[in-house]
């Protein structure tokens, strides 16, 4: 290639605008009650339901075991167990908190999803 007559091109550098950082609120400025979900898991729960809209109540069946399984269950599962009891004074109910799955002894997977319908309202 042979060279063409150019003319000489200056770069100027143009100075950036110097921008403002944002600077967060002190941790001991914010209340809990500030918080957008406020508390939540605190005597708070929530069940949703499957993607044909029922509840997920399920009859488990081993061996001769037979409990009822009501699962995802997301907050406090201490509370669902409370107000289940106060319907319900004779369910045995045990929890699995990591997984959100409660189990209660025997088959009583109509009077549990009868509850539901009553008092959970989505």
């Amino acid at each position: 290639m042979r060279p063409t007559p150019t003319l000489l091109a200056l770069r100027v550098k143009v100075p950036k605008p110097e921008l403002t950082r944002y600077t967060f609120q002190d941790l001991s400025s914010v209340s809990h009650r500030d918080l957008p979900n406020n508390g939540f898991g605190v005597k708070n729960y929530y069940i949703s339901k499957t993607k044909f809209h029922h509840w997920p109540v399920y009859k488990k069946v081993q061996n001769t075991k037979i409990t009822t399984e009501i699962k995802r269950v997301q907050g406090d599962l201490h509370q669902l167990k409370q107000d289940l009891l106060e319907a319900y004074p004779q369910f045995d109910i045990t929890m699995n908190q990591g997984a959100g799955i409660v189990n209660i002894k025997g088959d009583v997977t109509r009077e549990v999803t009868e509850l539901f319908e009553k008092e959970i309202k989505i």
